[in-house]
């Protein structure tokens, strides 16, 4: 079933770590797990300081296009479920749109240390978007408990 654009962000903003895809020079997919805070069609993902930006940051010179991919199987199979958002990629660096960004990234995770970061992290990766679609087995949403309690090698026998 299509899931309707409240759904879909529910859904999203629940998650803890998504699938960022860029496309290389090459005009491969570059994908990578990344943490991340949405904030309307803004999606915001924060990167570290090195010496040379991170390939993610590098490819948006050539090719500005950002998927980022959001799912979660489950073998129950009326439990799974995705959503894929699409849009144009761009480079935050020390701006009061950053400063915004750090803050909603440090209230989703408590490890993300948000003063430390905006002293010394990187620039950050947003993702203007322009498209969301969603797909769902059902309706049914698993709650937290029931989710992260489900590990695919821990099968009883």
């Amino acid at each position: 079933m299509e899931l309707g654009r409240e759904e879909m962000q529910g859904r999203v903003e629940r998650e803890r770590v998504v699938r960022l895809a860029t496309v290389d020079e090459r005009g491969r997919a570059h994908l990578v797990p990344v943490i991340f805070a949405v904030d309307g069609d803004v999606f915001y993902s924060p990167t570290d300081k090195k010496a040379r930006p991170p390939k993610r940051l590098r490819n948006l010179d050539l090719d500005d296009r950002v998927t980022v991919l959001v799912d979660f199987y489950h073998e129950d199979w009326a439990k799974a479920w995705w959503v894929r958002l699409r849009g144009t990629g761009r480079v935050i660096d020390d701006s009061p749109e950053r400063t915004h960004a750090i803050g909603l990234l440090d209230g989703k995770y408590s490890q993300f240390a948000g003063d430390a970061y905006a002293e010394d992290g990187g620039p950050m990766l947003a993702v203007d978007i322009k498209d969301w679609t969603g797909w769902a087995y059902s309706g049914r949403v698993l709650d937290t408990p029931e989710r992260r309690s489900w590990i695919p090698w821990r099968r009883s026998r």
